[in-house]
């Protein structure tokens, strides 16, 4: 850090981590070269950071990817080799994680001659887990003890805070900052003497400014003795989906960066908002950032030193990583705080807001315990330190933030936090659900839509993705799969695919019931499931009651998470999906179906896909010695047969403005069909970038949906795609008999089935190639050990179904008591 900060140079890094050792030394060795000042990292698998080494171990044998490097699955002399092929003076590598128990990786990282890592023992337990705080605190204490003790084998160990990020948005910048620097003091009580202070990007590029020259002012003001850098992560919130979208905004971080005279800069790449990014993303991201570095200095930069010893991440000297208290670059700042060249406002003076905010923070925290471990653990317990939106236990719950009409994190509830005398005017609003929506997408709608300019912002007018913007704009597009796929237009397509305006979640339930729409919506659902239950019966299937808790349910939920239950004294789970008890309800019955309640905890980020229900209801269809024709062709059937008598109900789809032709192709049956290779390279093709080995993300079921008039099924997925229950065809190895059913119109995926895999040997070996532990599934492998019949099945969700025949922009709209993403509701 030191040679960058005397070239005046940026130093950009990346995140990115492998379970192949190969694939982790070839990322490191690609990644060195990408630019002229880079920091390389091996980023932690999720196993690992959990401490679930068992399932780790287990997957590096059997030579399962997994989304990190296991460090300590493999030898130190493994990762020795990893890391020798790329370390230099010039090339420090830090060791990423995001654990609240790091022992163990210190450790590691420490045998195979690494001495630099990231974490905190806040920022790395209130957004991650329900470890309890004062226990984070105590392994935090340890981890801190043991890299001081490197020192005495001649090693210098840095730590990175991450308090600069803690949920990743929607948190007013003065806790980021407060939170950062005691993280930082926390490291240097125990005996750190090279630290890095972490900042993310936020929403408003004036106030992300103000905050960085208040971190770099109290960094000043407390870290003595101590060797010091600031890092700047770009935005860590909902990232553009589009190539164009996430490129400017890698690039405004960068800008933000030298203007702020950030030293580092840790990257994302274009593929963040779909998968986890490749090597080859990586050194595009990072080659990215370093030209708009460039740009935003505006000179050539220097080549970096490339002589001295390979001495690690940080050594207080020319050939390291750490640069002494810092004061800033010299031109551009003054007092090694930024200022706006041509303007009044100076962000390192008395007026900066963050700043007052953040020292209010620090100082009333310090004064609870000269331990600033102590401090952190009292502070959360007299909710002066209180995460917004942050479910923790040890979390008091009670601060609110919005965003101002500029862009701008603000306060609007502050809970008992000590700021109060610091803050300017009336509290903002509290949040509401269509807030939420707004403020979890404000960034990435910034740059994949043509918003209006905010003042306080350096965002460019970004572009929408080729393929959504030929969509929107009506222009012809390919047709991947004949007929059934002509482009189709509507009035009454869901105004988030045909750009009109997204209707708001209810501020109240009576609003929401007592509404004409909301009936007439209700009635028609209400009519689906007579008509349903109807089809079914009379084609000999026999309804059962599904259970609501169990000891395991559905694994393959597609990034959301589980909600656990105490029974008795046993951990149960909320039913994420009925599949398990379905496929051993058939020996009970030859066909069955059920209304199955389900609760999935959806990322944030599908709060604004207006497809995505926390809790919702599917029609379960499961037949005995099916296969996947048998499912598909029923389900085709359920669906026409459906919409044929939702067509009758004409007051309703009046009330609705729903004109019943739109769906007249759905009730003539005969849905096309696409395979998922089809569809994976029609959508790059229309450039929109879909991982061929992965599921179709949301974007780009969107397009697949906008462009057909009627109804079709998506098959054969890869495996590794989908859950270990969807059955591999024996005649294609790698491919699963499985399908997804798309409506048309933009409205996405109605249901999804597949023949089932009932072999016990077959099942135990999926389960571990898909990263589960079979233990967690003893009471199904032992049916199945004994015999379970062969099945095939689907489930289709009431609500999407209801969203499609009744026209909704969004799916809360056909439900009751919708539960969106984040929103608290009744």
């Amino acid at each position: 850090m030191s040679v960058a900060r005397a070239a005046g140079a940026l130093v950009v890094q990346p995140r990115m981590g492998f379970s192949d050792p190969g694939r982790m030394r070839d990322g490191l060795v690609a990644t060195k070269g990408a630019a002229d000042w880079v920091a390389g990292t091996i980023t932690v698998d999720s196993y690992t950071r959990v401490g679930d080494e068992r399932s780790a171990v287990r997957a590096v044998r059997e030579r399962c990817a997994l989304n990190g490097y296991p460090i300590t699955s493999f030898s130190p002399h493994t990762t020795r080799w990893v890391v020798d092929a790329a370390r230099a003076a010039s090339f420090p590598i830090q060791v990423r994680h995001g654990s609240a128990h790091p022992q163990a990786i210190t450790a590691a990282l420490a045998r195979a001659g690494l001495d630099a890592t990231e974490g905190g023992p806040v920022s790395y337990c209130l957004p991650y887990g329900r470890m309890p705080l004062a226990e984070s605190v105590r392994n935090w204490r340890e981890t801190c003890r043991f890299l001081a003790s490197l020192r005495a084998t001649g090693r210098e160990p840095h730590l990175e805070t991450f308090g600069g990020c803690l949920l990743g948005q929607l948190c007013p910048p003065g806790l980021l900052v407060a939170v950062s620097v005691l993280e930082a003091l926390f490291f240097q009580r125990l005996g750190l003497r090279s630290v890095s202070l972490s900042y993310a990007q936020q929403t408003n590029a004036e106030q992300d400014e103000q905050a960085v020259a208040a971190l770099r002012r109290l960094a000043a003001e407390t870290l003595d003795d101590t060797d010091w850098h600031i890092v700047l992560y770009t935005y860590m919130g909902l990232y553009p989906t589009t190539p164009e979208g996430a490129r400017r905004l890698l690039e405004s971080s960068a800008t933000l960066a030298v203007r702020t005279g950030a030293d580092r800069l840790i990257v994302k790449t274009a593929a963040e908002a779909h998968r986890i990014p490749t090597v080859e993303e990586n050194v595009a991201a990072l080659r990215t950032a370093a030209a708009a570095a460039r740009a935003a200095r505006g000179t050539p930069l220097p080549e970096p030193a490339t002589t001295g010893p390979a001495t690690g991440f940080a050594t207080g000297r020319a050939e390291g990583f750490a640069t002494g208290p810092a004061t800033g670059r010299a031109e551009g700042f003054v007092d090694g705080f930024a200022t706006k060249t041509g303007d009044a406002t100076r962000t390192g003076d008395a007026d900066n807001a963050v700043y007052a905010e953040a020292r209010a923070f620090v100082d009333a925290v310090l004064d609870l315990s000269d331990d600033p471990g102590d401090a952190l653990v009292a502070a959360f317990a007299h909710g002066y330190l209180d995460v917004p939106y942050c479910l923790h236990p040890d979390n008091a719950g009670r601060s609110r933030s919005r965003l101002d009409p500029a862009g701008r994190l603000v306060w609007s509830d502050i809970g008992a936090m000590p700021i109060r005398h610091v803050l300017d005017g009336p509290r903002s609003p509290r949040l509401t659900a269509a807030g939420l929506h707004e403020a979890l997408s404000f960034v990435q709608r910034r740059f994949d839509d043509a918003l209006p300019a905010v003042p306080g912002h350096h965002f460019p007018a970004p572009r929408r993705s080729p393929a959504l913007s030929v969509l929107r704009e009506g222009k012809p597009m390919p047709n991947p799969t004949g007929p059934a796929h002509q482009p189709h237009a509507s009035a009454h397509a869901p105004s988030g695919r045909a750009g009109g305006a997204v209707p708001r979640p209810p501020a109240s339930p009576d609003e929401h019931l007592a509404s004409d729409t909301t009936r007439a919506v209700l009635r028609v659902q209400n009519r689906i499931l007579a008509v349903a239950r109807n089809f079914l019966t009379d084609r000999g299937f026999t309804e059962l009651l599904p259970p609501v808790i169990g000891p395991v349910t559905d694994p393959g939920i597609r990034g959301s998470k589980q909600v656990d239950v105490d029974f008795y004294g046993h951990r149960y789970k909320l039913m994420t999906s009925a599949i398990l008890y379905k496929q051993a309800s058939l020996l009970a019955f030859d066909k069955i179906f059920c209304i199955a309640p389900n609760v999935r905890l959806e990322p944030l980020e599908t709060a604004v896909t207006h497809r995505h229900l926390v809790e919702f209801h599917q029609i379960d269809v499961e037949i005995r010695d099916g296969r996947r024709e048998d499912a598909m062709r029923l389900a085709e059937e359920l669906v026409s047969h459906t919409a044929a008598v939702a067509r009758g109900l004409r007051a309703e789809m009046e009330v609705l403005e729903r004109d019943p032709d739109s769906f007249r192709d759905v009730v003539a049956g005969a849905f096309g069909r696409v395979t998922h290779r089809e569809a994976t390279t029609d959508l790059n093709e229309l450039g929109h970038p879909q991982d061929p080995a992965a599921e179709i993300d949301w974007q780009g079921e969107e397009i697949l949906s906008a462009k057909a008039s009627r109804p079709f099924f998506v098959i054969d997925y890869p495996k590794g795609s989908r859950g270990f229950y969807d059955r591999e065809d024996p005649e294609r190895p790698g491919i699963l008999r499985n399908f997804d059913l798309i409506a048309p119109e933009g409205y996405g995926e109605l249901a999804s089935g597949s023949e089932r895999e009932h072999d016990y040997a077959a099942l135990v070996t999926r389960m571990r190639e898909t990263g589960e532990n079979p233990a967690k599934y003893g009471w199904y492998l032992d049916l199945a050990r004994r015999g379970i019949p062969p099945s095939a099945g689907f489930g289709l969700g009431l609500e999407r179904f209801t969203r499609y025949l009744t026209g909704r922009a969004a799916v809360w709209q056909a439900a009751a008591y919708p539960k969106l993403p984040g929103v608290v509701s009744p």
